[in-house]
């Protein structure tokens, strides 16, 4: 439920309980202006979409684990932005047989890596779509809960407005981005949230979104573009952030122009993609390599 009162010439937005778990994705349509922004503070809220399904009848054969069948909703994918499923945190990565591909002469025709040839984190689907992966290194078969993100490519946050801080939320286990923004969106800030172990990107701005992002924390996202993707023309700054064991790049920039600065960097196969002509200032930045 939320709590909505205008109070010291500023709109706050807020929830009633802290430490709040939500199952549901969260909308945030109304903000505020210039000079009286809104502010929705979750005040410790999560927002956990992923099912455990841990206890299904899992056909085990060593590091090997297939599903007993398809699961309700969740057919195969074939793209391989994204993770498809989670072991805890740890994103587990779309393996795709680009050889039988080829060799299948069908357009569009997608076909797995074979369940022996997998690298630990990766997974496909069969014929039947059910889903099978083998173990990443951080975990030990059995020790570990299995997490699907939900279906139909929800986000856990979605903010469609302008003028607005979003505070004190923890997204975990969209199926797409933890905090998505899209549209002609200006003086979007996110104040000390955190966006773990999303399917797609943590947190993403679209077309000409003007956004600020303070404390947060970014990582175990499973996009193959970045923890942080933002694109178009949009327009982002990151400060004291935490950016870490996301399974690409910490960030990726397309956009128009972005700011990096006193980010703690660590974990990360690549620090930063910049593509197309985006244009990046960094400065205050540690990474860290252990």
């Amino acid at each position: 439920m939320l709590l909505r009162l205008l109070a010291l010439s500023t709109l706050i937005i807020t929830t009633i309980h802290a430490q709040e778990i939500r199952r549901v994705p969260l909308t945030l349509s109304q903000g505020g202006t210039p000079e009286n922004p809104a502010v929705f503070d979750g005040k410790g809220m999560i927002i956990d979409l992923g099912i455990d399904v841990t206890t299904r009848d899992w056909q085990k054969n060593g590091e090997v684990w297939t599903s007993n069948g398809p699961f309700a909703k969740h057919p195969a994918v074939t793209d391989p932005q994204r993770a498809v499923l989670f072991i805890e945190e740890v994103p587990m990565r779309i393996a795709r047989d680009r050889e039988a591909e080829k060799k299948s002469g069908v357009a569009g025709h997608a076909s797995y890596t074979a369940p022996a040839a997998l690298k630990p984190g990766e997974v496909g689907f069969t014929a039947a779509g059910a889903i099978y992966f083998r173990w990443p290194t951080e975990k030990q078969p059995g020790t570990a809960r299995i997490i699907l993100p939900p279906a139909n490519l929800a986000s856990c946050v979605s903010i469609q407005c302008s003028h607005i801080t979003v505070r004190n939320i923890t997204a975990i286990h969209a199926a797409n981005d933890g905090f998505n923004i899209h549209g002609a969106r200006i003086g979007v800030r996110l104040e000390h949230v955190k966006a773990l172990s999303n399917g797609d990107e943590g947190i993403s701005a679209h077309e000409t979104v003007q956004m600020d992002v303070v404390d947060a924390e970014i990582a175990w996202n499973g996009s193959s573009a970045g923890g942080v993707a933002d694109v178009n023309d949009s327009v982002t700054t990151y400060t004291n952030c935490e950016v870490h064991h996301n399974l690409a790049a910490a960030f990726s920039f397309a956009g128009k122009s972005h700011r990096v600065t006193n980010c703690v960097i660590h974990h990360q196969a690549k620090d930063f993609e910049m593509r197309e002509d985006a244009q990046l200032i960094q400065s205050g930045n540690e990474w860290r390599r252990e």
